[in-house]
């Protein structure tokens, strides 16, 4: 396996991580030709949300690792190497990239369906051996509870043989087909080695209800969050994030604390194109509202307002640099966050 780094003198300066897949979407609508070489996964995604907030000198802190195979697009990685961020690029001769087709049922980007067309490449902390991403300060991965059970403790082993004592910010969102109800109690185990536990609200029911519950119901969203609350972190003092679409987001912390927030967007907005992403990408932005402010309200408008920019469009949005300023989808980050906490009268606003 080869390694292509783009910032290897951005030592010890990494704050988050995904361990998400970089994934290669092949995108099929009815009306369409389809679109060839889109960059999606949860891993690109979750970096995304990260990276909209780090700016002015601060993305090199956004830690982005890639697991490639021979085929991998020069395109997507010219456009990761645009966002400037400490990229590292695992590439394997041997292996085709991680693709994947999805196939929507009609123009609307409502139903669909997805399927890996390659072998997915998953990565692990031992795809941080050797690399400065392992000192990151945040880590998110998208996993089951066995693989949240084995990577956790061999990801702090890692850093402790590099000599990084301090444990890392963890956030942990689940492989949707784990969420059944007879994996209910492996959730809650490995619940008890993150610092936020983020299903979304289907997910959600599916570890209560067998079939899930197709109706949001607030009340019953917030005594499962409740329960998973109690169990998550190492002494349940943990974060619950249900991220729940059109409908918003719940986080909830220590079992005393609920935040229910809308999103950007509310529903039928023309403004959103595509669905597809915004719960990762919320996360990303949910970590950097997190280091900032320790706050879960804070935090979740960080995650809402970086959800808004992936709904903007098919794929990531465009980022320029436009008299000094950086501007993604011709916004100014900071500026949405602001405009969205004054709509909604959170501290720090006027």
């Amino acid at each position: 396996m080869g390694s292509w780094v783009s910032k290897p003198k951005a030592e010890l300066s990494v704050d988050t991580v995904s361990l998400g897949m970089v994934v290669i979407d092949e995108i099929r609508l009815p009306s369409r030709p389809p679109l060839i070489d889109v960059a999606g996964g949860s891993g690109t995604y979750a970096t995304l949300g990260s990276r909209l907030f780090s700016t002015c000198g601060q993305s090199h802190r956004v830690g982005c690792l890639v697991l490639a195979g021979r085929d991998f697009p020069d395109a997507i990685r010219e456009q990761l190497l645009g966002w400037q961020m400490s990229l590292v690029l695992n590439l394997s001769e041997d292996k085709l990239s991680t693709r994947g087709l999805l196939e929507y049922e009609d123009d609307t980007f409502g139903p669909k369906k997805f399927r890996y067309t390659t072998p997915p490449l998953k990565a692990s902390p031992i795809d941080l051996i050797d690399s400065y991403l392992l000192n990151s300060r945040a880590f998110h991965l998208l996993a089951t509870p066995e693989e949240v059970q084995k990577q956790i403790p061999e990801l702090i082993k890692l850093r402790a043989q590099r000599g990084v004592k301090k444990r890392p910010f963890l956030v942990w969102e689940p492989l949707p087909a784990a969420c059944i109800t007879r994996n209910r109690d492996a959730f809650l185990q490995a619940c008890k080695l993150v610092d936020v536990f983020s299903p979304n609200h289907l997910e959600m029911s599916a570890l209560f209800e067998d079939p899930p519950l197709k109706m949001l119901q607030p009340d019953q969203l917030e005594a499962y969050a409740l329960e998973f609350s109690r169990a998550t972190g190492m002494s349940g003092n943990g974060i619950v994030i249900i991220r729940a679409g059109e409908h918003g987001s719940l986080a909830t912390q220590n079992a005393a604390k609920k935040v229910w927030l809308p999103p950007y967007y509310q529903d039928g907005a023309t403004k959103v194109v595509d669905p597809t992403g915004a719960g990762n990408t919320f996360l990303g932005g949910f970590i950097e509202g997190w280091k900032r402010s320790q706050d879960i309200a804070e935090a979740s408008a960080f995650g809402n307002v970086a959800a808004s920019f992936a709904l903007e469009q098919i794929g990531l949005p465009s980022c320029q640099m436009r008299g000094g300023k950086e501007l993604w989808n011709g916004v100014q980050v900071m500026d949405r966050l602001t405009e969205y906490k004054a709509l909604l009268k959170l501290p720090g606003t006027t």
